[in-house]
């Protein structure tokens, strides 16, 4: 399943340089300022060496202020190329709204030029000193409805949109039980005047979210400033670009290829759902075919298709296999995942010893992958507890200045009969993520003949 908080998302590893505020004008003429925070500076700082369209310039922020575990994950000339092709298709950015923000983190909404269209950038730092910044997950496009969106809330639109938060989750949230208690939580502190000082679309967005979260404990559950409706008409919500886009990523196959002592290696971004993704996938898996051992990279995969993790997952089975359920609440029904009868090329053999390297960033439908071979014991799990993010959700539009993203649905393993959401998954062997690869093949050598 596609991480259903990233509507569109790049992982950027990406860190702060420590300058002045910067203030950037508002279509409406109003100062839209990043604050003088720690995540408001790195912000700032980003957009400022995003616009420059300068490799040397680009190159320098990333070497001097990205977070160093960060840094060794992924080779600086491909997060060039990223910037690069972003820069293309985006033109030049500009601040336009603070959805929400703290110290060590902050959610913006910044307009492209080129596209003429806005998305949300969340800034996610490390947890420890220096807190440098590890990524960006971008969303979008997204557009703010109704002229409160950028503007103080009145409290008619504040009480409505407590309110219909709360209808919503009771309505529509997995599980019934807690989709009431968050409902009666939601109503109690606004009847207890809780929320009557926030005055801010974004602070209140915020808020609601965090206690939200203090209930249910599900990191899919969101409330967001603005309507996150389509500007071209084509529904709730849509993904960025074009097919061509997806191409130029590869369909997330990042790297293929044989390591030293016949290791094969698959670094897989994203589990896309295309019928030209599933061409690349076999193409993949043909190269690795009489690897001795194999290994799959998900440390900054955040998700994607069950039908893709199906396809992958058959190549390592040879009989038909119980791979995952999902539930619905919707429709009251579940819907099986099986290993397909036939694979293009050949399936692996049976005993491969298989690896799958995680990071605390691997979320959603990657968890989905890890998650299944680890308890069909198919793979042994390498790296760092996953982000724990395993059901599916419904984009549901409150009123002209918010929406809520509400989990409807959930993974059942069939084999422990429930999922990661909330805990993750736990490697087999715990190591620091960028520290990961070469563990593995470490421990696949001792393995393989």
């Amino acid at each position: 399943m596609i991480n259903p908080l990233a509507v569109a998302a790049w992982y950027l590893g990406l860190a702060c340089m420590m300058q002045p505020e910067r203030v950037i004008e508002r279509a409406t003429g109003q100062p839209a300022k990043f604050p003088d925070t720690h995540a408001g500076r790195c912000a700032s700082a980003f957009v400022e060496a995003f616009n420059s369209g300068d490799a040397a310039i680009v190159r320098s922020f990333e070497e001097a202020h990205r977070a160093k575990s960060a840094l060794r994950q992924r080779p600086m000339e491909d997060r060039l190329r990223q910037y690069e092709e972003m820069k293309a298709d985006w033109g030049q950015l500009t601040l336009r709204h603070v959805v929400g923000a703290a110290e060590r983190d902050i959610t913006v909404l910044l307009h492209a030029s080129r596209p003429d269209e806005l998305f949300e950038f969340r800034f996610v730092f490390e947890e420890r000193d220096p807190y440098g910044l590890d990524h960006i997950a971008i969303q979008g496009p997204v557009v703010l409805g109704g002229p409160e969106a950028s503007g103080p809330l009145s409290a008619e639109t504040r009480d409505s949109t407590i309110e219909g938060v709360a209808k919503a989750v009771e309505a529509t949230y997995v599980f019934p039980d807690m989709g009431a208690k968050m409902a009666a939580m939601l109503r109690e502190k606004a009847k207890a005047r809780a929320y009557e000082s926030l005055t801010d679309a974004g602070q209140l967005a915020r808020r609601l979210t965090d206690d939200l979260r203090a209930v249910c404990n599900d990191k899919h559950l969101a409330v967001r400033a603005g309507s996150l409706l389509d500007p071209h008409g084509g529904g709730p919500m849509r993904r960025r670009g074009t097919p061509d886009d997806a191409r130029r990523e590869n369909f997330g196959f990042r790297k293929v290829e044989l390591l030293p002592d016949n290791i094969g290696y698959i670094r897989l971004d994203e589990f896309h759902p295309s019928e030209e993704a599933k061409q690349v996938a076999a193409a993949a898996m043909a190269f690795v075919a009489n690897c001795d051992a194999l290994i799959f990279d998900l440390r900054q995969n955040g998700g994607g298709s069950p039908e893709m993790i199906r396809f992958l997952s058959s190549y390592l089975f040879d009989k038909p296999t119980h791979l995952n359920s999902f539930y619905d609440r919707s429709n009251n029904k579940t819907e099986e995942f099986w290993t397909t009868e036939t694979v293009p090329g050949k399936r692996l053999r049976e005993k491969l010893p298989v690896f799958v390297l995680t990071s605390k960033y691997t979320f959603s439908g990657a968890e989905e992958f890890a998650y299944n071979l680890r308890n069909l014991e198919r793979a042994t799990i390498l790296g760092e507890t996953t982000g724990g993010g395993a059901h599916p959700v419904t984009p549901m539009r409150i009123n002209d200045s918010f929406s809520v993203m509400i989990p409807h649905a959930r993974a059942v393993n069939p084999v422990t009969q429930t999922n990661w959401e909330g805990v993750g998954v736990t490697p087999h062997v715990e190591v620091p993520a960028d520290e990961a690869l070469d563990k593995a093949c470490e421990l696949m050598r001792r393995q393989t003949p």
